[in-house]
């Protein structure tokens, strides 16, 4: 697990230190779309309730919450949109 962590943090580590707060949120709710956990339950599981409480205390402060849920029919609607128009190769995705 840990091996699986490093290799991991050497490939995403950068980009996600350049995410602005709100890129950071989204991405938050996106990886309750995709997975079906939130970041919080994610990091519970992975990590240990110390780990999750600390994170969650961690973005709390920043103005976020690693419980976020992903609403497709709410507020996400317009993210949901976006992400099947990608998923079926109607807008393509640009990478800096």
């Amino acid at each position: 697990m840990k091996k699986r962590e490093d290799e991991m943090k050497a490939r995403f580590d950068a980009e996600l230190k350049k995410l602005t707060m709100t890129q950071g949120r989204i991405l938050i709710k996106l990886i309750d779309r995709e997975t079906g956990n939130t970041s919080y339950t994610l990091v519970k599981e992975l990590r240990g309730n110390l780990s999750a409480f600390y994170w969650q205390g961690l973005a709390k402060l920043f103005g976020s919450n690693l419980k976020t849920e992903f609403d497709a029919q709410g507020e996400d609607a317009a993210i949901e949109q976006i992400c099947r128009a990608i998923e079926r190769g109607e807008l393509q995705v640009v990478k800096k």
